[in-house]
């Protein structure tokens, strides 16, 4: 049996077109990154998806904001008021002061919310994924196998941007797409999710509120000034009810918690030697059936059943594992904002009466008809932040399981052309 017999597949980081003589693209894993078949699987399995997104908790926001309420002095003044001791003395103008009451109603509607899709590709590298045409006993110049020691071979180099080689330290294998080159990069550990959700805003009002007693604002005529002033009294501002509205429907959310499948790290060395060359220990892969693998070829050491491929640098990295296959994300909190300001409507203050009797100052009720212009300043609504926790989703990228499948013994010397 030769070195590499039919469909042990290798890496290759080149062109398309620059794909060694015998041996050929292996299709199946165009745009998909291999996956570890399960314990006692057979490979070839396809699974995983290019996309991922989460249904968020049920919420709201409640609305706080205030409004300025102007009440202007008495349209009215009437005079010669009789105090009973002969003394003539004319209404004087007054002013009230208040302040809105807090927001009843007005929330926004209870939703759940969508966390727009964003992709499922950790940090990945292009490939293309080659086989031969007929058994070989090396492999071509520039192609890539992985590797599961820690001991050097002339002429074999890890892949980490060194002696011309790419860099993949790091990065996850993906198939490039059909017919195309290799050497594409792309893929993030974080995630940025749009939260798409839109509530409707109910008609709110304010809680009535008082107002101050008067400050008189005019003089009155007489020997005695104060009794000019409008006897105490206050008014109840009741605010007519209005509609706010929201613009920002969709606030961008960055998860700072990394999202990556679980793996396992093995080293990816090229062969630089200029000729083909065999190496025991040399990894490839295979799709057949686990009772097909070749007889000179065991799987690995390291336990890649279920993980997925990530490849490191560094030799002591070889066998760490990572990430998960599923994630969820921290709550978040989010706010939206009103679009316009908006007021509400008052009547007019109108006194029953402008005095009261007075048994003490001798000062007598006046005629009824006094007046207040109220004016409700225009106010933009406040709405309160809100946590929205997302669910459990699925982070694998679309994958084809193989066996990792290493060389065990030579058949021919280990330095062949070919």
């Amino acid at each position: 049996m030769s070195n590499i017999p039919n469909g042990v597949i290798f890496i290759w980081a080149g062109t398309h077109t620059s794909i060694p003589a015998g041996w050929e693209r292996v299709t199946a894993l165009d745009g998909k990154y291999p996956k570890g078949a399960a314990d006692g699987v057979d490979p070839n399995v396809t699974g995983g998806y290019a996309t991922h997104q989460h249904t968020g908790t049920t919420h709201s926001h409640t609305d706080s904001h205030t409004h300025t309420i102007t009440i202007s002095d008495c349209s009215k003044v009437y005079g010669n008021v009789d105090t009973g001791g002969g003394s003539s003395y004319s209404q004087e103008y007054h002013t009230h002061t208040a302040s809105c009451g807090a927001v009843t109603d007005g929330s926004l509607s209870s939703v759940s919310c969508t966390y727009d899709s964003v992709s499922n590709d950790p940090p990945y590298y292009s490939v293309i994924f080659i086989k031969p045409t007929e058994p070989k006993q090396g492999l071509p110049n520039l192609a890539i196998y992985l590797y599961e020691g820690s001991d050097s071979k002339s002429g074999h180099y890890v892949c980490d941007g060194n002696n011309s080689t790419p860099n993949l330290a790091n990065k996850y294998l993906k198939g490039a797409t059909s017919g195309a080159d290799a050497g594409s990069t792309g893929g993030s550990t974080t995630n940025v999710h749009t939260l798409t959700h839109t509530h409707t805003v109910a008609s709110h009002g304010h809680a009535s509120t008082t107002s101050s007693t008067p400050s008189a604002t005019g003089g009155g005529t007489g020997s005695d000034s104060n009794k000019c002033s409008s006897a105490n009294h206050t008014h109840t501002i009741n605010v007519g009810s209005a509609t706010s509205s929201i613009s920002s429907t969709a606030p961008s959310l960055t998860t700072t918690e990394t999202v990556e499948p679980a793996y396992t790290k093995l080293l990816a060395v090229q062969n630089r030697t200029g000729h083909g060359d065999a190496r025991i220990g040399m990894i490839g892969m295979w799709l057949g059936t686990l009772a097909s693998i070749p007889s000179n070829y065991e799987l690995t050491s390291t336990n890649m059943k279920g993980r997925h491929l990530k490849l490191t640098a560094t030799a002591s990295e070889i066998g760490n594992t990572g990430g998960s296959n599923t994630h969820t994300h921290a709550s978040q909190s989010h706010t939206h904002t009103a679009s316009e300001t908006h007021t509400h409507t008052h009547s007019n203050l109108t006194h029953t009466k402008a005095g009261e009797d007075n048994s003490s100052s001798g000062f007598r009720p006046n005629k009824s008809g006094e007046s207040h212009t109220v004016t409700v300043s225009s106010s933009t609504s406040v709405y309160s932040d809100a946590a929205t926790s997302a669910d459990e989703q699925s982070n694998e990228p679309e994958y084809r399981t193989v066996a990792f499948i290493k060389l065990k013994s030579l058949q021919h010397s280990s330095f062949m052309f070919i």
